[in-house]
C-alpha cells in the first residue's frame, strides 16, 4: 500500500512538474490605443500547443480575438506564439483583460494579465450625396451583397504560420493631401431628405487622378477587381489575418495572386466607386478589426525590440 500510494504521489508531482514546465508566459504591453494592434505572445509553450488571444472588456464581452500563430526569430529559443488583436475605434477606453487560452493534449489551461485602453479623439463629419451617389449608396442589390459576402469571407480566413517578422509601412501615395482619417464618425445626407451613419475604417489620401499607388509592404494579392461601392479595388494579405485595402483606384497593375515587395506599383489614384473625387481609401483589417494603417508609417507591424525587452524584463522580474 505505502508502495502504491508512493508512485501514486510520484505521478502526480511528475505531471504537475511537466505542466508547469510547459505552461510559457503570456506577455504584452500594458496599454494601447483604439486603432492598434495589440500583440500577445505566449513565451516558451510547446509544439503541440493550440492557442487562442481574447480581449475581454469588464462585463466579460470578447471585443478582439485572435489565433496564436507560430512566432520565428532568431532571439528566442523553444516555442513561442504570437497574436495580433485589432482594437477597433470603438473600443472605449477603460481595463480590460488579455488571455490566452492553451489546448493540448494535458487539457486547457488559461493565462490572463490586465490592459489598459487609452482615450482617443475621432472626428465627425456630414457628408451630403448627390442623387447619383444617394442611390449608390442607399439601393439595394444582390450583387452588392455578393460582393459584401465575398470580402468578408476573405478577411475572415486566417492562413497557416509561422510568423517571423514584418517592417514599417511606406506610405501607398508619395504626395498627398489627408480629405479623411481613420475613426471618422460620419452622417450621410441623401437628397430626399434621410440620412444614415458610419464609420470610416480607413485613411483617404487625397491626389489627382493617375498617381502611382505603392506596396506599403511586401504582400500577396488576394483580391483585384472591380467593386460597386469601392470601385477598383485590391487587398494584400501580408501576414496570416492581416489585410490592407485600397479602394476607388482608377487602374490596377497586378493580378491575383501576385506577390509584391514594398515599393511595387500597384496601380494608380482614381474616383471609381461612392467617391466625391480622386483619391486613395487606405484600409487595414488585423482578424476582421480596421485599425488606422497610418500608424504603422513610423513603427513596425511586429515590434521585434519591444517583444524582447518585454520577455527579458519578464525573465529579470522572475528571478
Amino acid at each position: 500500500m505505502k508502495k502504491l500510494r508512493f508512485h501514486l504521489i510520484l505521478t502526480i508531482l511528475t505531471l504537475v512538474l511537466t505542466a508547469n514546465a510547459a505552461a510559457g508566459t503570456l506577455l504584452s504591453t500594458p496599454q494601447a490605443l483604439p486603432g492598434e494592434i495589440l500583440t500577445a505572445v505566449v513565451y516558451q509553450g510547446t509544439a503541440e500547443d493550440d492557442i487562442k488571444f481574447m480581449l475581454l472588456d469588464e462585463e466579460g464581452i470578447v471585443r478582439s480575438s485572435a489565433p496564436g500563430l507560430k512566432y520565428e526569430i532568431d532571439e528566442l529559443t523553444g516555442y513561442n506564439y504570437i497574436g495580433f488583436l485589432g482594437l477597433s475605434s470603438e473600443v472605449k477606453p477603460g481595463s480590460y483583460k488579455l488571455k490566452a487560452e492553451i489546448r493540448n493534449t494535458r487539457g486547457l489551461r488559461v493565462f490572463e494579465r490586465p490592459v489598459l485602453v487609452r482615450s482617443e479623439d475621432f472626428l465627425s463629419e456630414d457628408i451630403s450625396l448627390n442623387e447619383a451617389m444617394t442611390t449608390l449608396r442607399s439601393e439595394d442589390s444582390e450583387e452588392k451583397r455578393d460582393q459584401s459576402r465575398k470580402l468578408w469571407a476573405l478577411l475572415n480566413r486566417v492562413s497557416d504560420g509561422p510568423v517571423s517578422g514584418a517592417g514599417v509601412f511606406l506610405s501607398p501615395v508619395e504626395e498627398f493631401i489627408t480629405s479623411a482619417w481613420y475613426g471618422d464618425r460620419r452622417t450621410y445626407l441623401y437628397t430626399g431628405g434621410e440620412s444614415s451613419s458610419s464609420l470610416h475604417n480607413g485613411v483617404d489620401m487625397a491626389a489627382p487622378t493617375g498617381t502611382e499607388i505603392l506596396t506599403p509592404l511586401e504582400g500577396k494579392v488576394v483580391m483585384a477587381e472591380f467593386r460597386i461601392l469601392t470601385g477598383y479595388t485590391i487587398v494584400l494579405e501580408h501576414m496570416p489575418g492581416v489585410y490592407t485595402l485600397y479602394y476607388h483606384m482608377d487602374s490596377i497593375n497586378v493580378e491575383l495572386g501576385d506577390t509584391l515587395i514594398q515599393g511595387d506599383l500597384m496601380g494608380t489614384v482614381g474616383s471609381t466607386g461612392l467617391v466625391t473625387g480622386p483619391h486613395l481609401h487606405w484600409e487595414m483589417r488585423v482578424n476582421t478589426i480596421p485599425v488606422d494603417p497610418s500608424k504603422y508609417l513610423s513603427r513596425p507591424l511586429i515590434d521585434k525590440d519591444q517583444i524582447i525587452a518585454i520577455i527579458d524584463d519578464t525573465n529579470e522580474q522572475g528571478r
